[in-house]
């Protein structure tokens, strides 16, 4: 078996396989054997089937499996041996590829073209900056959530809605189990109740707009003529060549995305195991009953519903990419020069609405 490859271009090559009759005659002779063994062909006793006979019946057959078998084996070898960082799958060369015949050709040549996965450099670091952004609580939200929580725990006195008193008993009553004593240590735990809402949404743009500053700022190119008959090819039926082009760009986008997320994993060696994320289960089963910890009875419970619930590779891979998006978020707020920025909430809810639009559509 002889696998070769030639570069067609800085991002592109073509690997030549050339197979000779001693790559497979051995295994084919021994597949024909088993064939005259099992072969009930009217006329012959089981297993006394010329194996000629048997050869003319099913040696053409035989014969293009194997070589087949050879040839997918030897491209995933020579891929891995070689180390090879490729994008897509290599693509059958159809002008390269003469037609080929098992019933009189001995030695078969195939070509697959390949394209790689650039080389570069991601700009992870204090060059690069983004912008956080921070909503800022105004006494005026929070005047309109002490008003809604006073009527939510008010009395009823003849048909007529009266207002919680700003009492300690009210102030527990919002808040279980937490020492408010004033009005004032009230209003500031509403604030910091509000931020900490605000936040998880407010990160999700931050992400998102660390994304997209990762992807402006990280310079390299892509085979795109290759990647364009890899789309086509491997979506046989779903998109001809003219949606392809029309949709490449944003196709690109993603893949540039894809690339420099796996560089930043791979660089930081950011790693999510299936014991942090049954430990990730456990914790939230636990914060829904108000714990922190659970006795072993219930640790047991718990255990049993996890491994139920691993069994759902579509939910496990969702706990996945949350678990890897929180590292993530770590890393960039670490690690890129953070802005803070404060605005309004009503500010916010316009930037939220165009940066969701704008990602949705990306997608």
């Amino acid at each position: 078996m002889n696998v070769s490859r030639e570069n067609t271009a800085e991002l592109t090559a073509t690997i030549r396989i050339e197979v000779k009759p001693e790559d497979y005659t051995e295994q084919v002779n021994k597949v024909i054997k088993d064939y005259q063994k099992k072969a009930n062909i009217p006329g012959f006793r089981p297993g006394h089937v010329p194996s000629g006979l048997v050869r003319k019946m099913y040696g053409k057959a035989v014969l293009a499996e194997e070589v087949n078998k050879l040839i997918s084996d030897s491209l995933t070898n020579y891929v891995r041996e070689q180390e090879l960082n490729l994008l897509g799958n290599p693509i059958p060369n159809q002008e390269k590829n003469s037609a080929i015949d098992f019933e009189t050709h001995t030695s078969f040549e195939f070509f697959f073209d390949i394209g790689f996965a650039p080389v570069f450099k991601v700009p992870l670091g204090p060059e690069t900056e983004v912008e956080d952004l921070e909503i800022v609580v105004d006494d005026s939200m929070i005047d309109k959530y002490v008003d809604e929580s006073r009527n939510r725990f008010g009395t009823t006195i003849e048909t007529v809605v009266t207002p919680a008193e700003m009492t300690i008993e009210f102030f527990n009553m919002v808040y279980p189990g937490e020492t408010i004593q004033t009005g004032e240590q009230f209003r500031e735990r509403i604030r910091t109740d509000a931020s900490n809402s605000f936040k998880q949404e407010s990160d999700k743009i931050f992400f998102n707009k660390a994304i997209d500053t990762l992807v402006k700022n990280t310079s390299f190119d892509l085979p795109d003529t290759f990647l364009k008959r890899w789309l086509l090819e491997y979506n046989e039926g779903k998109f001809t060549a003219e949606q392809i082009e029309t949709d490449y760009d944003a196709f690109r986008e993603s893949m540039k995305w894809q690339l420099i997320e796996s560089h930043i994993i791979k660089e930081n060696n950011i790693k999510v195991t299936d014991e942090e994320i049954r430990d990730y289960m456990k914790n939230v089963m636990l914060r829904r009953v108000g714990m922190e910890f659970a006795d072993p009875e219930m640790e047991k419970k718990y255990d049993s519903i996890v491994d139920a619930f691993m069994q759902n590779k579509e939910q496990v891979q969702r706990i996945n990419d949350q678990l890897y998006n929180a590292r993530m978020m770590d890393l960039f707020k670490t690690m890129l020069n953070v802005v803070k920025k404060e605005i309004s909430y009503d500010e916010f809810v316009a930037i939220a609405s165009k940066t969701h639009e704008h990602h949705d559509h990306e997608h």
